[in-house]
């Protein structure tokens, strides 16, 4: 019996790794990394099974479940329709609102339910009534991935089924919760490894006390990816720093190539 599961478990080791199930994080317009992994992929063959992501990281990865190409989205980032996204309210429950967001959403993707999207997506939204993260995977798409990347002070709470829900990144800035036990490989990509700001002004501090919360759950995390992408910046990349798309997408891009030579140059020696 024994000799019977190690021949199977050894089985399962040599299986090639050209699939893998995505985690992506929150981090404003780091998101940009995430697009560039994304590319990366693409171009190497190794197909996305199903995505989970907070903030930015639901953005993403929303589009990309929908068939928004990688190119398409730094594009996007890149242009003044997505630094409109954030435009002023002031409302008193917060300054920006996600209308810009709902607009683009209905532009590329005008079908609000999950089940349109062509790979399995989960959104993690922080619920502020009951202090807990919530992984979203019905429902209106949406409001869902609004939900999840607005961020607390700057942003309005999006109301969904009577409750009030902020970003993920509050309680889950990286939800690995949904792929564990589904997936075989699980890539992570997190975006905030970066030497805090030297700045003190209203986004700056937000930043800072936002960055000091998430922190403290996502490493835990982090350790239950197979594989994980986990760029060491080397400066300054603010929350809404779209201007700085392209470097950070080739950033993303460069390590998602390193990581599709590494497992192809695995799956060549097995």
């Amino acid at each position: 019996m024994n000799g019977w599961f190690s021949n199977i478990k050894q089985k399962l080791l040599n299986k090639p790794v050209d699939s893998v199930a995505l985690v992506l994080s929150g981090g404003g317009a780091r998101g940009a990394i995430e697009v560039g992994v994304l590319q990366a992929l693409d171009e190497y063959n190794i197909t996305v099974e199903a995505v989970s992501g907070t903030s930015i990281g639901a953005i993403v990865g929303a589009f990309y479940c929908a068939g928004v190409s990688p190119l398409q989205m730094k594009e996007i980032m890149a242009s003044r329709i997505f630094a409109k996204i954030f435009h002023f309210s002031w409302s008193k429950q917060g300054l920006l609102t996600m209308e810009g967001l709902y607009n683009l959403f209905k532009e590329y993707h005008p079908d609000t339910s999950f089940g349109s999207l062509k790979i399995p997506f989960y959104a993690c939204a922080s619920n502020l009534d009951t202090k807990r993260f919530e992984i979203f995977n019905n429902g209106d798409l949406h409001k869902a991935v609004a939900a999840s990347a607005s961020i607390p002070v700057l942003f309005q709470p999006v109301e969904i089924n009577g409750y009030h829900y902020i970003d993920g990144g509050l309680y889950n800035n990286f939800p690995i919760e949904p792929l564990l036990h589904k997936h075989r490989y699980i890539l992570g990509v997190h975006v905030n490894n970066y030497k805090p700001s030297d700045e003190y002004n209203v986004i700056a501090i937000a930043e800072k006390v936002f960055t000091a919360v998430v922190q403290q759950n996502v490493i835990p995390k982090m350790k239950k990816c197979n594989y994980l992408i986990n760029p060491l910046l080397d400066e300054k990349y603010g929350i809404l720093d779209f201007k700085k798309t392209d470097k950070l997408f080739k950033t993303g891009y460069n390590e998602g190539v390193k990581f599709a030579k590494k497992i192809k140059t695995t799956n060549k020696t097995r």
